[in-house]
């Protein structure tokens, strides 16, 4: 049986006395992948980050997961990658991780023409509100963190607030799109390239943040191939392959504009797809070869994709 290490951080464990409100989406992931990894000869063992020595762990893959706290130290969490990264190999790929824990990813993404939703960063001293709103041509803007996730240390800023705050350079800015409050925002899941699902995150009435913990809820949703091709184009713009990833999009006059490629720990939502947890432990099993140097575990037959479109 391969070792397969969860990656999480200790408010997601288990057995953590201090669990975060929102662990329970941890507990989905775990329950719905285990069964499969098992059955493709890998025991998926949930491990705190910070508390394994790759040096000594003895597992044959690290498969990040819920590292949720990896923002609040992005530093140290890239060390353990790097060492965790000698020792066995890492999904996803820890060059694309660092890539994408710096929300300045989403200019250069932009800078390729790619239909995004406009990002304004804080390159000089004394940026303030105003001058973050001329770059984008908006009035109304929301202030996001470089190192963030979940909806936290983000702020709405409304057309009538005061442009004069200065805003930190731990900070960069979006427009508002108003689509969010009723078509919600999109989330695509990949795997290795391949569908597996998708669906919508509706803000709770008076919120525009979709996240659970922020009252947000989320419906299955059905796309069109066109629409599953248009997320593939980002796919095919990050600077190596993915092996889980999702991408969070909001639709905007005909378009799916991206506000997130999410390839470090964002929730999979394993209920969309009872086959998510095959597709997975198939991808992880092809991280590694047997003693010939051959893949370990077949790919997985699933659905035809038609089945997943309106």
């Amino acid at each position: 049986m391969r070792r397969v290490a969860f990656l999480a951080c200790r408010h997601n464990l288990t057995t953590s006395p201090d669990r975060w409100p929102d662990a329970f989406e941890h507990d989905r992931e775990l329950a719905a992948f285990a069964p499969a990894f098992a059955a493709a000869g890998m025991s998926l063992e949930e491990v705190d980050w910070e508390a394994v020595n790759p040096a000594t762990a003895d597992f044959d893959l690290y498969f990040v997961r819920t590292t949720w706290n990896y923002k609040e130290k992005p530093d140290a969490f890239s060390d353990f990658l790097a060492r965790a990264a000698q020792c066995a190999p890492v999904a996803n790929d820890p060059r694309l991780i660092a890539w994408n824990m710096n929300k300045r990813y989403l200019g250069e993404m932009e800078a390729r023409g790619l239909p995004m939703i406009p990002s304004a960063f804080v390159d000089a001293p004394c940026t303030t509100i105003d001058v973050l709103r001329t770059a984008l041509g908006a009035r109304e803007i929301v202030l996001k963190p470089l190192y963030g996730g979940g909806g936290f240390d983000m702020r709405r800023v409304a057309a009538a607030d005061d442009g004069a705050q200065v805003v930190a350079d731990t900070h960069f800015a979006q427009p508002f799109v108003p689509g969010i409050l009723d078509e919600g925002e999109l989330s695509f899941v990949f795997v290795e390239r391949e569908f597996s699902h998708a669906l919508r995150k509706r803000p709770a009435d008076g919120n525009y943040l979709i996240h659970t913990h922020h009252g947000g809820r989320s419906e299955v949703y059905h796309p069109s191939a066109d629409e599953i091709d248009a997320c593939r184009t980002f796919l095919d713009a990050a600077p190596m392959p993915a092996l889980a990833v999702r991408v969070d999009v909001v639709p905007h006059e005909g378009t799916l504009l991206l506000m997130e490629f999410e390839a470090i720990e964002a929730h999979l939502f394993p209920e969309y797809n009872v086959h998510l947890g095959d597709m997975l432990a198939a991808a992880c099993g092809r991280c590694l070869p047997d003693c010939d140097g051959a893949a370990s575990v077949a790919p997985v037959q699933m659905p035809d994709e038609s089945s997943y479109l309106e």
